[in-house]
């Protein structure tokens, strides 16, 4: 009984969350699919670099992602990290990058896997778009934008909500868990801070 009413509850949370998103993307403009051959809005502030699937694993496992959670992947590249918290662990996600290319991947992808309906797809600037719904957030980006993003994310996520950057940390936040993982270009790391951070 327990189960179905927080599934319940969090079903229409989905709901609202939708609604939302989507009303503040038709204002800005971003309702439309974006066209194949469609410009970015500005140069994207890193290159596109896909997580290794496994390490795409260890993050969602790190995040301790569930049913109920709504996973925000901030440069989300191909989807491949919302997807997979979709189609494993039964979340909701949010793909957003600011490249309407990696977009039109990101659903394809998505619809393939038989979890588009699961899914927003936001070509915006990460900067730009409301995170206030997440409950993960996960990150591949580099230093000084992890560090320029700190401020977003202390002034817009939940307190208890979970971010996790592959290779890059945050500063003088200091994470509550790193593990290390093989790349191809070696070990690297993933770090989980959960909101509020220590050493903010």
């Amino acid at each position: 009984m327990g189960n179905a009413m927080a599934s319940t509850r969090a079903s229409k949370r989905w709901i609202v969350v939708v609604a939302c998103v989507v009303a503040m993307a038709a204002a800005a403009g971003f309702c439309d699919r974006p066209a194949l051959g469609q410009a970015a809005i500005r140069v994207p502030d890193v290159p596109y670099d896909p997580t290794p699937h496994h390490v795409v694993a260890q993050m969602l496992q790190l995040a301790q992602v569930g049913a109920n959670d709504i996973v925000y992947d901030l440069g989300c590249g191909d989807g491949r990290i919302v997807i997979a918290a979709v189609k494993q662990f039964g979340a909701r996600g949010v793909c957003v990058d600011i490249d309407p290319q990696r977009i039109v991947e990101s659903r394809a992808n998505a619809e393939q896997a038989g979890v588009a309906q699961r899914i927003l797809f936001l070509n915006q600037d990460l900067f730009d778009t409301d995170i206030r719904d997440a409950t993960v957030v996960t990150l591949f980006l580099w230093p000084s934008v992890n560090l320029k993003l700190r401020p977003k994310l202390w002034r817009e996520l939940k307190r208890g909500t979970r971010v996790v950057s592959y290779v890059h940390d945050m500063g003088e936040w200091i994470p509550q868990e790193v593990r290390t993982v093989e790349s191809g270009r070696g070990p690297r790391k993933v770090f989980l801070w959960i909101i509020p951070p220590v050493g903010r």
